[in-house]
C-alpha cells in the first residue's frame, strides 16, 4: 500500500512469472540484457537474472471513488493461445477482500487495454454464466481500444476468447462506458493515452496535492525499456508507435519526481525515472 497525496493505492497480486528477455522481446540487436541489470533494482529480477512479471490489479481509493485498475487473468477461463493464463484458479477475490476491498464497493473499473491479462476479473463464473465481478461499478474502456477489438477479435484470433468472456458480458449488462483520452474519472485521476502496445492503450495519471503518479499499463513490460525503448514485446500491435510513446514518456518524466507504476514490475509501489536509471519507491 502507498499514498499519492490523498489517494491510497493497494496492489492485488494474482500471479507471478519470470520471462527470458531474448525470447519474449524483439529489437535487441544482439545486445545482452544482463549488461543493463546493474542500473536497476535487484527486486525486478529472479536468481537467474530474468525479469519477474507480476499480474495484478491496483485499487485506487481517492477522496471520491474506488477504482480498480486492470483485472488480471481471471479464474476458469480458457486461454489456449496463452497457456500461462489457462484455467487458473487463484485466490484473487480473497486477496482483494483481505485488503479491505469489497467488489460491491467499487465505483469504477479501468482497463488500460483489452489483452487477456488485464480484463480477466471483469467477470466471474456463476452458475455457468459470466457475470460482472464488480456489479455496482462502471467499467471504463477507451473508445479507440474497444472499437479496435470489436473489429479485430475474430474467432480463433489472439484476444477473441477474453473479449467474449470478459468484455462482452459487461457490455451486455449495461455497465460499460466508452471514454476518450484525457477523461477525468474524478478530481484526482484522468486517462492518459499511451498508444502502441494496442491502438488505444492508456494509463491513469493521478494528481493529489503536490504528488503525481502515472500507472503505465503495458507501455513498459520490463525495466530495460526505460534505457532501450526500442525493445518491444512480441505482441506489440504497432512497434513504431510503441517505441515513440516510450521515448516521449522517458523524456517527459525523467528527473521530475513523478512516480511511475508499470503494470507488471515486481515493485508494488513503482519508482522514479532518473538520468542514471530507475529507482524503487518505498
Amino acid at each position: 500500500m502507498f499514498q499519492v497525496g490523498a489517494v491510497t493505492v493497494t496492489e492485488i497480486v494474482e500471479t507471478r512469472m519470470s520471462v527470458p528477455v531474448t525470447l519474449a522481446f524483439r529489437g535487441l540487436n544482439g545486445e545482452n540484457p544482463a549488461d543493463l541489470r546493474p542500473r536497476f533494482p535487484a527486486a525486478l529480477f529472479d536468481q537467474a537474472g530474468d525479469p519477474v512479471l507480476v499480474f495484478r490489479s491496483h485499487v485506487l481509493r481517492t477522496p471520491q471513488s474506488v477504482i480498480v485498475l486492470d483485472t488480471g487473468w481471471g479464474n476458469h477461463k480458457e486461454r489456449r493461445l496463452d497457456p500461462y493464463g489457462h484455467l487458473l484458479d487463484t485466490g484473487y477475490l480473497d486477496t482483494m477482500t483481505a485488503a479491505g476491498v469489497d467488489p460491491t464497493d467499487v465505483d469504477y473499473v479501468f482497463c488500460t487495454h483489452l489483452h487477456q491479462d488485464h480484463v480477466g476479473w471483469n467477470t466471474r463464473l456463476v452458475d455457468g454464466a459470466w457475470v460482472p465481478t464488480f456489479p455496482n461499478a462502471t467499467y471504463l474502456f477507451v473508445r479507440q481500444e474497444y472499437e479496435h477489438w470489436t473489429t479485430s477479435a475474430t474467432p480463433g484470433s489472439y484476444g477473441h476468447d477474453s473479449f467474449i468472456d470478459s468484455v462482452l458480458p459487461v457490455v451486455e449488462a449495461g455497465l460499460h462506458r466508452l471514454v476518450e483520452p484525457g477523461h477525468a474519472i474524478d478530481d484526482t485521476v484522468h486517462v492518459e493515452l499511451l498508444p502502441g502496445h494496442t491502438p488505444g492503450h492508456s494509463g491513469l495519471h493521478v494528481t493529489s496535492g503536490t504528488q503525481e503518479a502515472v500507472f503505465t499499463g503495458d507501455l513498459f513490460h520490463i525495466v530495460h525499456q526505460f534505457a532501450r525503448p526500442d525493445w518491444h514485446i512480441v505482441v506489440e500491435h504497432d512497434v513504431q508507435q510503441g517505441v515513440a510513446t516510450r521515448r516521449a514518456f522517458v523524456d517527459r518524466y525523467t528527473g521530475t519526481g513523478v512516480r511511475v507504476v508499470p503494470a507488471h514490475f515486481n515493485l508494488p509501489a513503482g519508482g522514479y525515472l532518473e538520468p542514471h536509471g530507475f529507482t524503487a519507491a518505498s
